[in-house]
């Protein structure tokens, strides 16, 4: 019975091991919010890198999907913390803007909150942003 108790445990230790790691790792926290329906961010959990190269995970993806004047301005938290904002106002035609508002905290982490806000907004220095053209969502992270 000893012996068999053993093994078991030996059995059990080896699966918390090396399974669980793999399984967090093949989880996809990525989400998005928009505004509208023309102002957008995206949170990704890219595993490899954000385009271009380099090694960040996590990172934010802001649209301004019309060309009509406005752009969007995205704000972000982490754990409730605020990280601060970004404006992209390139239009539907221009590129959309990369923002990584985690470098500091060295991406997020398991267990995280991840809070992401966007708002329709006239120029980046617009302090009359739009609060009834904005959209929040907080997200916890599974597998950082």
């Amino acid at each position: 019975m000893k012996r068999t108790m053993a093994i078991l445990t030996v059995v059990l230790i080896v699966i918390a091991t090396f399974a669980s790691p793999a399984q967090a790792a093949r989880y996809n926290d990525s989400f998005w919010v928009c505004a509208l329906e023309r102002a957008c961010v995206d949170f990704v959990d890219a595993g490899e890198g954000w385009p271009g190269g380099g090694d960040n995970d996590d990172y934010v993806v802001i649209h301004d999907y019309y060309a009509d004047g406005y752009g969007t301005k995205a704000y972000a938290w982490l754990n409730g913390d605020y990280l601060g904002w970004k404006y992209n106002g390139n239009g539907y035609a221009g590129d959309p803007v990369l923002w990584d508002p985690f470098a500091a905290f060295g991406d997020v982490h398991a267990g995280d909150y991840v809070g992401l806000k966007v708002c329709l907004s006239d120029g980046p220095g617009d302090p009359n942003t739009f609060e009834n053209w904005c959209t929040a969502y907080t997200q916890r992270s599974h597998d950082g």
